[in-house]
């Protein structure tokens, strides 16, 4: 009984693969405080910073490049597939993102910085990491 117990698990697991995929990584440890808002020009931000990698692939993180805004986004994505058969071989997936960074950056007619914002999302609940507007106190 154990035999074949262990032989049915052993031929699930045969068709298993887990996987962690990290998408946008040196995002997420970007610096900013160096940013001014009013006073950060577009080009010191590119210079610095460069700009948001392009998104063409299907589980790339969206990615945005606009005249106004540069926005990177991470993903930390957990995922398990199962496959089953070998010559037809459903496949059955699942995944979840574990953890996702926000980062824009808006700029107004000028070029200058007008926006900062970086938000982190663990499961349900969001952390604002950095919010700061031209005009605004520190």
């Amino acid at each position: 009984m154990r035999v074949a117990l262990l032989s049915v698990c052993l031929a699930l697991c045969a068709g298993c693969t887990c996987s962690r995929i990290v998408v946008n990584p040196g995002a997420a440890s970007a610096d900013t405080a160096w940013i001014v808002p009013g006073r950060t020009t577009f080009a010191e931000v590119t210079e610095r910073l460069g700009f948001p990698p392009p998104s063409g692939r299907v589980d790339a993180a969206p990615t945005a490049i606009s005249a106004d805004a540069l926005h990177w986004r991470t993903l930390d994505t957990r995922r398990f597939q199962l496959k089953f058969g070998y010559i037809v071989s459903p496949i059955f997936r699942w995944s979840r993102t574990v953890a996702s960074e926000d980062l824009l950056i808006r700029f107004d007619a000028a070029g200058r910085v007008s926006l900062v914002s970086r938000v982190r999302q663990r499961g349900d609940a969001y952390e604002l990491l950095d919010f700061r507007r031209a005009g605004e106190r520190p």
